[in-house]
């Protein structure tokens, strides 16, 4: 953790500073092994007016990739980080560790108002001109072309000049150019429509039998993610939803069990 707040230091991130506000910091680990740092500000969220902008409907961003030729999708290298804050404001950021101050500079996971800003950055930076071929979801760009070959290389020079002449930056190991099919929010999509994640998929089918309450949510909540593709899937999982009830006591009987296979 010293390592990695060393490295946001030296990278204009966060600048050691004294605030009369101070949240606590946590982490997660990335699939890669690396931290990434993580302000816990639930206390100073209770505090801050809402954000009313919010990034588009996950379905809608699908429905986009309808009939489309050509996919190239862009990953911002640290999108949020690449937004920065007023400086009146980058006292509320404040955080502790060891013994030692600090502030972000740009803009942190964890705010009520973090992903509301950085939507309206993107639409600020992108412009109204490019919503026909590029749809903007977090830090994830698409640029859909339903056209020719030469029109997709022509919206990519596009939003790539858009992207350079605002200083963000794209992590180009993640960045995928002119293709036919991509995984993006948790789904196959290609030129011949939408399909679910084989990995995705692979989870809920070794998914054991639920022994407590909080096992069956999380296996509802898989299974929620692909119900579009699940014929009368609200039926189906009645006996599991009952389960849920308040007062109900967790009872796995056959009848349940049926219904968890049929839905496997």
């Amino acid at each position: 953790m010293e390592e990695k707040l060393n490295e946001m230091e030296q990278a204009g991130i966060i600048t050691r500073t004294s605030t009369p506000y101070s949240s606590p910091l946590t982490f997660t680990l990335k699939k890669d092994g690396s931290i990434r740092v993580l302000l816990d500000a639930r206390s100073i969220n209770k505090k801050m007016v809402a954000e009313t902008e919010k990034p588009p409907i996950q379905l809608d961003v699908l429905n986009s990739f309808h009939g489309a030729n050509y996919i190239t999708t862009i990953d911002l290298n640290n999108a949020y980080f690449q937004i920065p804050i007023n400086k009146d404001g980058r006292k509320y950021t404040g955080f502790t560790f060891n013994g030692k101050s600090y502030v972000y500079n740009v803009l942190p996971q964890g705010l009520k108002t973090s992903v509301g800003s950085f939507s309206r950055a993107m639409n600020l930076i992108l412009g109204p001109e490019v919503q026909e071929f590029c749809v903007n979801y977090l830090d994830d760009l698409a640029i859909i072309t339903t056209g020719t070959l030469d029109k997709h290389l022509e919206h990519i020079d596009i939003v790539l000049s858009k992207l350079n002449k605002a200083g963000l930056t794209c992590n180009l190991q993640k960045c995928e150019f002119i293709c036919k099919e991509i995984k993006m929010l948790g789904f196959i999509i290609s030129t011949e429509g939408i399909t679910t994640d084989p990995d995705k998929i692979r989870a809920i089918q070794e998914f054991p039998a639920p022994k407590k309450i909080k096992q069956l949510r999380a296996f509802l909540g898989l299974c929620n993610f692909y119900r579009r593709f699940i014929p009368n899937y609200s039926e189906s999982i009645i006996p599991l939803c009952e389960l849920l009830q308040k007062g109900r006591k967790f009872q796995w009987s056959g009848k349940e069990q049926k219904a968890f296979d049929f839905i496997k």
